[in-house]
């Protein structure tokens, strides 16, 4: 019974199998958080990886008095993520269209289409900001950036200091203890077409963030440029610090974008600046002057592409997102 389990192919019929029969459902428990894992991988690798990285270590302490609950809490994550997922691709279809690919939004309004590789590129856009986004202090961890791309998972290869380190899941020290299921979603270098999915989805959350880009006083009055060195008064100033913190947001992943624009272009300004004062998120260090802002995930991948043979639409789809910058 439980190779038939392990040959499931998606949760659905996980769960249809296990009950049944009282066999089936026994050695189902005896196994629950393992086979969801593993039909969860055959479902999406990215999905997987993404719950791998950012959640709490499935079978360690915390969880490990109770199989049954570690396995209840990796189901609720995943239908949160699913749910979310779902949310940020209607929010695209119904205002980015004018940043996306006619077989993108084919895809997007095909809630049953098998492609997957908008799914895919939004859980890899999501993982990549919970691994490097600003709040971990490695939005500027190039190499770090390049090996998640490049698929370089864990391996012989890490300094000396992965064995002596305090903290083993510490996504802080990705590159020296890459969390468990560090760049296996990926299975391999993504290849261009991905690179550019990951482009279009990015650019995509950045469009979804415009309707905030002149709103100078509403970010004065929580806070954003109590950190900058703007003049003021100086509305280019703030305008042009208003939109590297937007792109500091965007950094943060879809979960920010959705907290902040749940509606899209019709979200109001005002709840966005609130929920994010109320997040913390208006508490941010701006780039220094100089500094590179609008690199964040577009420069690993520009440098990435320059490294290889890059079909002319890569190149035309990075330049003109980070114009749109």
């Amino acid at each position: 019974m439980l190779r038939i389990l392990w040959e499931v192919n998606c949760l659905e019929d996980l769960f249809s199998v296990a009950l049944v029969n009282r066999e089936a459902y026994q050695v189902f428990k005896e196994n629950e958080l393992l086979l969801m894992q593993a039909t969860l991988w055959k479902v999406s690798p990215p999905a997987w990886e993404l719950l791998q990285v950012s959640e709490p270590h499935w079978d360690g302490e915390l969880l490990a008095s109770s199989k049954s609950t570690a396995a209840s809490f990796y189901l609720r994550h995943y239908a949160r993520n699913l749910y979310n997922l779902t949310r940020i691709k209607f929010l695209m279809l119904d205002h980015c269209q004018t940043v996306l690919r006619p077989d993108t939004i084919s895809e997007l309004r095909d809630p049953y289409s098998r492609l997957g590789t908008v799914d895919a590129a939004i859980w890899r856009v999501w993982t990549f900001c919970h691994l490097f986004g600003c709040q971990k202090g490695r939005e500027w961890d190039i190499d770090g950036q390049i090996r998640w791309l490049r698929g370089d998972t864990v391996g012989a290869d890490l300094p000396s200091i992965c064995n002596t380190s305090p903290d083993a899941n510490d996504v802080n020290n990705v590159l020296f203890i890459p969390p468990e299921g560090f760049a296996q979603g990926n299975q391999g270098s993504l290849s261009q077409s991905q690179l550019r999915d990951m482009m279009e989805i990015w650019t995509a959350m950045a469009a979804l963030l415009d309707f905030l880009r002149d709103e100078t006083s509403r970010a004065r009055s929580v806070g954003i440029f109590d950190n900058a060195h703007v003049t003021a008064g100086d509305i280019q100033q703030e305008r042009l610090m208003l939109r590297k913190w937007l792109r500091f947001i965007i950094t943060l992943g879809p979960i920010a974008v959705l907290e902040l624009a749940p509606s899209g272009p019709y979200s109001d300004p005002e709840t966005a600046f609130r929920r994010a004062s109320s997040q913390g998120w208006t508490d941010w260090v701006p780039p220094t002057p100089g500094s590179h802002s609008s690199g964040f995930l577009t420069g690993a991948i520009q440098t990435l592409l320059e490294t290889s043979t890059c079909p002319p639409e890569i190149e035309a789809d990075t330049a003109t997102e980070t114009a749109a910058d």
